[in-house]
């Protein structure tokens, strides 16, 4: 205050009451923190308030895992597996599974393998040319076609459909005609 006037000046004024609020025990940068702990509780209310929302609004249903406990195909091999099966004859049909016949070619092993009890009964195995492991033996031929003259693995080039005789780990016949392999497995 002046003491001519008897008024205070207003920037004398400002300047008070700014070092009274700073004098009351908070530093801008006490104000800097106060105000970041507010914001994040504000985010921490509206976080829970949106997952409570979302619960609110969740069907309560249970979620049940069952464990399934693998099963090992002993009669699909892939095609470095075809020579040494553990008996002395044996058949492996030899056929691409995405091709439109696979079903048939499926089903007639199938049906020849419920016949187990008659009598010369001959073990069947099935290779599926589309697994990774066996495409590089799938036409690989110059001429696209297949090998029945092979001996050894190296030399196997298959069509779409084959069944192989194997007797004592060495091909004996090699079938490509459907029906002839439908003859053979009746």
């Amino acid at each position: 205050m002046s003491k001519k006037s008897g008024k205070t000046n207003p920037i004398i004024k400002d300047k008070k009451v700014k070092r009274i609020k700073n004098n009351m025990g908070a530093s801008e940068e006490g104000n800097e923190i106060r105000n970041f702990i507010i914001i994040v509780l504000i985010l921490a209310v509206i976080v829970v308030g949106i997952y409570g929302l979302t619960k609110l609004f969740e069907k309560e249903e249970e979620y049940v895992y069952e464990s399934v406990a693998g099963e090992i195909n002993y009669n699909k091999l892939i095609v470095g597996n075809i020579l040494n099966r553990p008996y002395d004859e044996y058949y492996v049909m030899v056929y691409d599974g995405d091709t439109s016949a696979a079903l048939k070619y499926g089903t007639l092993i199938e049906n020849y393998m419920t016949k187990k009890d008659d009598k010369g009964y001959i073990k069947i195995y099935y290779c599926d040319l589309n697994n990774e492991l066996n495409k590089p033996y799938y036409n690989v031929g110059d001429d696209n076609k297949s090998n029945p003259k092979a001996k050894k693995i190296s030399e196997l080039d298959f069509g779409d459909l084959t069944l192989l005789h194997i007797k004592k780990g060495k091909i004996t016949e090699y079938i490509e005609d459907y029906k002839t392999i439908q003859d053979k497995l009746k």
